[in-house]
């Protein structure tokens, strides 16, 4: 009794991490980052941050464009639906993490009023300034 009792707790603890979110659950998020109105330099790294508890975290990486997309894990695309935090810094290399300048700093800890993720495609720009403005 007790091999089936583990068998079972191991094949829905399995069956939860294979599902993940549904797709009634995901906003598949497209976007720009513009530093001062210009595109920002490849390799930032964007994180959608659910503000529900238990959510887990988005990551997308920006081009030379400045342009990313979000991507759940790495064989799913999207963000949880809800309201989400954005984070962004400096995507770590070979030789480490990279200093994050002190004008990501600022936007990490005041992030723009939280993004509300919907299902479906969508596409959100961040725009932050490297200078406050006087």
């Amino acid at each position: 009794m007790k091999n089936k009792l583990v068998w079972f707790g191991t094949a829905i603890f399995m069956t939860t991490l294979l599902v993940g979110c549904n797709d009634s659950q995901m906003g598949y998020v497209t976007g720009k980052v513009l530093i001062d109105g210009e595109p920002a330099k490849k390799d930032l790294v964007v994180r959608f941050h659910p503000q529900t508890p238990g959510g887990s975290f988005s990551t997308g990486i920006t081009d030379e464009s400045g342009n990313y997309e979000m991507h759940f894990s790495t064989t799913k695309k999207g963000v949880q639906t809800g309201p989400n935090r954005i984070s962004i810094e400096p995507r770590a290399t070979p030789a480490g993490q990279p200093a994050i300048p002190e004008f990501l700093k600022s936007f990490n800890k005041n992030s723009p009023p939280v993004y509300e993720v919907k299902p479906g495609r969508q596409t959100y720009d961040i725009h932050i300034e490297s200078q406050p403005k006087k």
